[in-house]
């Protein structure tokens, strides 16, 4: 897979991710690293990150991992540990995704999103479920 070609399809294509300013910064065998600048319009009325926003940040970094050999995917299970509130004294967070098992039929993913100082803020592991590449009318 030509990575670079990746990540130019991936910032020209108009998707959700985008929309909340989800960045994918780079992508390769297995691996991808995504960022978002925090902003006040991603809070909650308590004044921390919504847990969507954390969500989408870390299903969307996982799932460019999981494409990374080709594989075209979609998410079938997802789980995210909140560990740290996120807040405005925050400028951006780092989402960091790693495959950890490429199967025929699923790939799992672990992620780890960390502030800009460092602090794991979310952890999770998502599951994919490889599609059939003729049943698919989307390509990034």
């Amino acid at each position: 897979m030509n990575y670079e070609e990746f990540l130019e399809r991936h910032r020209a294509s108009k998707h959700f991710a985008q929309d909340i300013g989800v960045d994918l910064i780079s992508i390769s065998d297995g691996h991808a690293v995504a960022e978002l600048p925090v902003t006040a319009r991603l809070f909650n009325p308590i004044g921390t990150i919504h847990g969507g926003v954390m969500y989408t940040l870390a299903d969307t970094v996982c799932g460019c991992a999981a494409v990374s050999r080709g594989q075209i995917s979609t998410t079938i299970e997802g789980k995210l540990n909140h560990i740290r509130a996120t807040t405005e004294k925050d400028k951006k967070l780092i989402a960091k995704a790693d495959v950890l098992h490429f199967g025929r039929q699923t790939i799992v993913t672990s992620v780890e999103i960390q502030n800009d100082s460092g602090r794991t803020v979310a952890a999770g592991l998502f599951t994919y479920f490889v599609l059939d590449e003729k049943t698919v009318n989307y390509r990034i």
